[in-house]
């Protein structure tokens, strides 16, 4: 008896972990189109590429829905010539959906970008930190209705350090790109969970 009261909690949550998320096969499919770019500094609008595979990645984590790889949606919209409209809205959502069979797609922008260098004197020690905060918002829509299923506005931040004391350094400053990189992977967790929150209830 006291082994059956043992057992049976385990069965309980083992089936609730179960039901978690959505069975593969019967998630819907969804792509993530490229981000547009709409932060007022353009320097760095190459950097955030690395977003659309980031949040990919991170929606396949959150077990509600099937997604198409990069390769193809840039493959789809290549064949559709719309690589270099540099615009992605709804409608450009929707042929590229038809084309690959999607039928979510995630459309979204990064609003804000800055990367700031401080320095400060820590007792007998000079440091340096730079900055980088990355402010992205998303929204996932159904290309067959234009349903708006899901939203999300998430700011990632991340930073690099140095120290000059006694005539050496310790640590060295990351070039922005790589902490831009770092920042990025620090939002799309909250900005998937945000987006596909609604998916499966």
């Amino acid at each position: 008896m006291k082994d059956l009261k043992l057992v049976i909690p385990m069965l309980l949550l083992a089936g609730a972990c179960a039901s978690s998320g959505v069975p593969f096969e019967q998630r819907p499919l969804a792509c993530v189109m490229p981000f547009a770019y709409s932060a007022s500094d353009p320097q760095y609008a190459s950097s955030v590429t690395g977003l659309q595979d980031a949040l990919t990645a991170s929606l396949m984590q959150t077990s509600k829905i099937r997604l198409v790889e990069r390769a193809r949606v840039d493959a789809a919209m290549k064949e559709l010539q719309l690589a270099s409209a540099g615009v992605v809205d709804s409608a450009t959502a929707a042929q590229v959906g038809k084309l690959i069979g999607a039928r979510y797609a995630v459309l979204g922008s990064i609003t804000a970008l800055s990367v700031n260098d401080e320095w400060r004197s820590v007792k007998i020690a000079e440091k340096t930190d730079r900055k980088v905060e990355v402010a992205a918002e998303a929204r996932l829509v159904n290309l067959e209705t234009g349903e708006l299923l899901g939203a999300g506005r998430v700011v990632g931040k991340a930073k690099s350090s140095e120290k000059h004391a006694f005539g050496g350094k310790i640590g060295e400053l990351a070039k922005p790109e790589a902490i831009i990189q770092l920042a990025i992977m620090d939002l799309t967790d909250d900005l998937a969970k945000d987006l596909v929150k609604n998916i499966g209830k």
